[in-house]
């Protein structure tokens, strides 16, 4: 089983999207039995995954009661199952991070090839310890000053796991603006930092309402507008990202998840 965890401090720049679009990619286009776990009280990507947004039972919280079944992931509009989002998730942080690591270790009992994790923009257990499982770290960057200030954060904290667990990264741009000086003094300064340049992915996405379109039409971008040269790069990036995990060796350290 493989991970990938989409996250960033810093909410809406487009993590959801970013979720939905890698796992439809993965499973479709490459045939991957493949997973969203919906770890964001706000649960936007159960709803616009499967088009309701609240599900009394099993939800993400069942994971943390190790009395209860591992819920069974729910068929989603798309091509890839869907572990929803509860509303009470906030809850879990009051528990301890070796909780959370053995809730989401209960993962492995499904038979999924691929997990992606869409988590909340905020430090804590849901953020942090779907990184500890390895593989993957994708962080949606929109190029505005208050998109990147948490950034330095979010890349320490993958620093500090990176050092004992693979766990590759990599910063997509995202929303945007063509023509936009503001916006490529600031990406200037991002590709020349030592700590994100080198993680950054040369293609970019721009801003389009073509995105949120496509996903309240329960499809991803590249269906719902197969002409538009902007929703085909989210298949180029989405092909570069689900790539790079696929080929990441197996080998991943005990100290991920608890057992």
């Amino acid at each position: 089983m493989k991970f990938i965890t989409v996250t960033n401090q810093k909410g809406g720049v487009g993590k959801t999207a970013m979720s939905l679009h890698i796992a439809e990619y993965a499973a479709r286009a490459r045939g991957i039995r493949t997973l969203l776990v919906d770890l964001d009280g706000q649960r936007n990507a159960t709803f616009l995954a499967t088009g309701r947004a609240r599900y009394e039972e099993g939800t993400i919280l069942d994971l943390w009661d190790d009395e209860l079944p591992v819920p069974k992931p729910m068929a989603s509009r798309m091509s890839f199952d869907v572990l929803p989002g509860n509303e009470f998730a906030a809850e879990v942080e009051k528990q301890s991070e070796e909780d959370a690591q053995i809730a989401l270790h209960r993962l492995h009992s499904l038979d999924y090839e691929l997990v992606v994790f869409d988590t909340p923009p905020a430090v804590g257990a849901r953020q942090v310890v779907p990184m500890q499982q390895g593989g993957l770290l994708v962080v949606p960057l929109e190029p505005e000053i208050q998109a990147i200030q948490g950034l330095a954060g979010l890349l320490q904290i993958w620093k500090n796991i990176s050092e004992e667990i693979p766990l590759a990264l990599r910063l997509v741009v995202n929303k945007r603006i063509k023509n936009s000086t503001h916006q490529e003094a600031i990406l200037d300064t991002l590709r020349r930092s030592p700590a994100a340049g080198p993680h950054m992915l040369q293609e970019e996405l721009t801003a389009r309402t073509l995105v949120p379109n496509a996903l309240k039409d329960g499809r991803p971008v590249w269906d719902y507008d197969r002409s538009d040269p902007a929703a085909a790069m989210w298949a180029v990036v989405c092909k570069k990202l689900t790539e790079q995990v696929l080929a990441a060796d197996d080998t991943k350290s005990e100290k991920t998840a608890h057992g």
